[in-house]
C-alpha cells in the first residue's frame, strides 16, 4: 500500500492542516508521507516531490548519540500498535542548528484491523523550557513568570506571580483576572509598545511599570517577555517586584551611609544618572542636588583628572569590564581629597550595555599614607646612598693598604712572628671586601629603586669568563680552592659568545656562590655551564646544604628578604633582589630548585650573541 493510499483510507489530507500542533503521517516503514506546514516548519521537512522520508535520521538521544529508527515514537507506535508516551529528543541538523522536541505518536488501523502507519504529534520544547526550568528551581521564587496571549489571557503563571497581583491559582484557573486589567491606565501604552516589539523582533526589552493588585494597591515591577508561540501569538514573560528591591536598597543605602560609601548608578540609553546622599556628600553637593547625565560628574573633577576618567569610563562600556579610576574634585574647598570609584557595566540580551552601577569612597587618608611612605623611602634611598659613598673612601684605603702590607711584609727572624701577621692581613682584607660587597649592594639597590641601573656589554666568551671568576675566587678564598668545581661543556669550534656586561655578570655569579658557600654546610659547590638552547646560555650554582623551604621561596629575590631567620647567617637581603635585576636587565632569567635538608640549585637563563654554537 502506498503513502496516498493510506492517505486516502485516512481521509486526512485536509485534516493535517486545520490541527494546532506540528502533525505528520508516516507508512508502514516509518516513512512520512503527509504532514502540515507546522511540522514542515519545526522539522524542516523536504518538499513533496522529495523521496520518502524518515524524521529518526535526524534525531539524536540527550546524550548526543545517535537515534536508531527502531528507537523512535513512531517505530514503537508501528510495532506494539498502540498509543506511545511522550519521547524527547535533540534534533541536529547538518548546518549546525538544535532543537530540542517531544513526539508521542499512535497507530492508524483500517476497518478490518490492519495497520496501515502512524500519526506523530510533535511539541517544541524549546517553548516551553524556561518556563519548566524556572518552575522546578529556585528562579520561580523569585522572578514572577507567565505565559499569556497577546490579549491578555494568562495561560500559566508561577506562585511568585500570583503573589505579586495578589490573586489565588484558583482564580487564575477559572479566569477570574487578566494580565491587562491589572496594568494601571497610564501603562497601557507601554504594554502595547513592547508587544509590538516583542512581535517584530521576538522579545521585549525590559522595562518598569505599576501593577494594580487585586486589593487595588499599587505594586512597582519590572517586566520583559518574549515571544514562544508564534502561531497562537503567545508571549512567556517574568516579572521582579521592585518594591522589595527599594526596601532592600533602601537597607544597603544605610549601610552605605555608616560605611561613607557611595552609590551610584548610570542609564546609558537615557544618560540619567542617580547618586545616594552619601555620593553627594562625597563630590561636595548638597542632599537636594539632582544630575541630570554623566557630565554633570565629569564637571566636578580636577581638570587634570577629568580626561583620563572620562576614558575609563568609555573603555569599561566598549570592553563590558570593570570601571577603576582615582581622581580630585575640582572644589578649592577640598584641594587634598581623593576620591576612588568603581562599577559594573550590564547588558542586555543583545549585549549591549544598558546600565553602570558602583561606588565611590573617599580614599584621601590612604593616599597621604602613601606619599609619606614615598617620602620615607626617598630618604631612606638618600641615606642609603650618601653613606655607601662616605664608606667607600675609607674601606677602599683599609683594603690597599692591607694588600700591600702583605706583599712587602718582611720576612722576621723569628718565623713564628710573621704567621700571626700574615693571618691578621689576610683577616682585616676579607672583612674589608665583605664591607665593600655590603656597600656596593647598597648602592646597587638605590640605583634599581630609582630604575638607574645601567649596562655597558661588551662581546666576551662565556666559557673563559666563568673561568677566570673561578680563577680570582680561588687566589682570595679559601673555600673556592676546595669546594668550587667548575663544569664546562666540551668545547666546540666556535666560542661561546655572549654581549654582557662583564662585570655585572662577574657580580651575579659572585653572589650565588657566595650563597652556596654560606648555606651549603661545607659540601662541594659546582658550578655549571650547558647549552639548553643554540640561543641561551644556562648557568647553574648547586650546593648540597640546608636548603629552601617552599614558603620562603616567593619572596627570595624581594630586597631586604632572607630565606633564613636572621642571625643565623649575615648579610642585608639585597644579593638575590640585585642578581635577580641584573639578569632580567640582561632579558634572561633567574629561578631555583630546593629541597631542605638536601641542596639548592640556583639556575641563570641567558641570551647569546646571534650565531654562536
Amino acid at each position: 500500500m502506498t503513502g496516498t493510499d493510506a492517505l486516502e483510507m485516512l481521509g486526512a489530507r485536509d485534516l493535517l492542516e486545520a490541527l494546532p500542533h506540528a502533525t505528520y503521517v508516516c507508512d508502514l516503514h516509518g516513512r512520512v508521507v503527509a504532514y502540515n506546514a507546522d511540522a514542515a516548519a519545526l522539522l524542516r521537512l523536504p518538499s513533496a516531490a522529495s523521496p520518502p522520508y524518515c524524521p529518526a535520521d535526524e534525531l539524536a538521544t540527550l546524550s548526543g548519540a545517535p537515534l536508531r529508527r527502531e528507537d523512535s515514537a513512531v517505530a514503537v507506535a508501528l510495532r506494539t500498535q498502540a498509543r506511545t508516551s511522550p519521547y524527547s529528543y535533540a534534533l541536529s541538523w547538518r548546518d549546525g542548528r538544535q532543537l530540542r522536541v517531544r513526539e508521542s505518536a499512535r497507530p492508524v488501523l483500517a476497518a478490518d484491523g490492519s495497520l496501515l502507519g502512524a500519526v506523530c504529534v510533535v511539541e517544541n520544547l524549546r517553548e516551553t523550557a524556561v518556563y519548566e526550568a524556572a518552575k522546578a528551581g529556585g528562579l520561580a521564587q523569585l522572578v514572577g513568570i507567565f505565559v499569556s496571549d497577546m490579549h491578555g489571557e494568562l495561560v500559566e503563571a508561577t506562585d511568585e506571580y500570583l503573589r505579586i497581583l495578589g490573586y489565588t491559582r484558583d482564580e487564575l484557573e477559572q479566569g477570574t483576572f487578566r494580565w491587562d486589567r491589572c496594568t494601571t491606565p497610564e501603562h497601557l501604552m507601554r504594554d502595547h509598545q513592547g508587544i509590538e516589539e516583542a512581535l517584530r523582533t521576538g522579545r521585549c526589552r525590559p522595562y518598569e511599570k505599576d501593577y494594580v493588585r487585586k486589593d487595588g494597591s499599587r505594586v512597582p515591577v519590572l517586566i520583559g517577555y518574549a515571544l514562544v508561540r508564534p502561531q497562537l501569538n503567545q508571549f512567556i514573560g517574568y516579572v521582579v517586584d521592585l518594591s522589595t528591591r527599594l526596601r532592600e536598597y533602601t537597607s544597603v543605602n544605610e549601610v552605605m551611609r555608616a560605611a561613607e560609601t557611595g552609590i551610584w548608578d548610570w542609564d546609558t540609553r537615557t544618560g540619567q544618572v542617580i547618586w545616594s546622599d552619601t555620593t553627594k556628600t562625597l563630590l561636595g553637593m548638597s542632599p537636594e542636588y539632582q544630575p541630570h547625565d554623566v557630565h554633570d560628574f565629569i564637571k566636578l573633577l580636577h581638570p587634570e583628572d577629568r580626561d583620563r576618567v572620562g576614558q575609563a569610563l568609555q573603555a569599561a562600556i566598549a570592553t563590558r569590564t570593570t570601571f577603576r579610576s582615582d581622581f580630585r574634585l575640582r572644589d578649592p574647598d577640598f584641594p587634598d581629597r581623593w576620591l576612588f570609584s568603581q562599577g559594573g557595566v550590564f547588558c542586555d540580551y543583545g549585549g549591549e550595555a544598558v546600565r553602570m552601577s558602583g561606588t565611590l569612597v573617599d580614599i584621601s587618608a590612604r593616599k597621604q599614607a602613601e606619599q609619606v611612605l614615598r617620602d620615607a623611602i626617598a630618604v631612606r634611598d638618600e641615606f642609603l646612598s650618601v653613606a655607601s659613598h662616605e664608606l667607600r673612601t675609607p674601606i677602599t684605603s683599609i683594603l690597599l693598604r692591607a694588600e700591600s702590607l702583605l706583599r712587602r711584609l718582611p720576612a722576621p727572624p723569628d718565623p713564628s712572628i710573621k704567621e700571626p701577621l700574615v693571618a691578621a692581613l689576610q683577616l682585616i682584607i676579607r672583612q674589608a671586601r665583605k664591607i665593600d660587597s655590603l656597600v656596593g649592594d647598597m648602592l646597587d639597590a638605590t640605583r634599581l629603586s630609582h630604575k638607574k641601573l645601567f649596562l655597558e656589554p661588551q662581546d666576551a666568551d662565556v666559557v673563559e669568563l666563568l673561568t677566570t671568576f673561578c680563577s680570582q675566587l680561588c687566589e682570595h678564598d679559601a673555600r673556592a680552592r676546595t669546594r668550587l668545581h667548575l663544569e664546562l661543556p666540551q668545547r666546540g669550534e666556535a666560542p661561546v659568545v655572549a654581549a654582557w656586561d662583564r662585570r655585572r655578570i662577574e657580580q651575579v655569579l659572585d653572589n650565588l656562590v657566595s650563597n652556596a658557600f654560606k648555606y651549603g654546610a661545607d659540601h662541594p659547590v659546582t658550578l655549571r655551564l650547558t647549552l639548553p638552547r643554540p640561543d641561551t646560555a644556562r648557568i647553574e650554582v648547586e650546593d648540597h646544604g640546608i636548603g629552601i623551604a617552599p614558603e620562603a621561596r616567593a619572596k627570595l629575590f624581594q630586597p631586604f628578604e632572607r630565606a633564613h631567620r636572621v642571625g643565623s647567617f649575615s648579610g642585608l637581603g639585597l644579593g638575590l633582589y640585585i642578581a635577580r635585576e641584573i639578569v632580567q636587565a640582561h632579558h634572561g632569567s633567574i629561578t631555583l630548585e630546593s629541597e631542605p635538608g638536601v641542596g639548592t640549585t640556583f639556575r641563570v637563563d641567558l641570551p647569546l650573541a646571534p650565531g654562536t654554537a
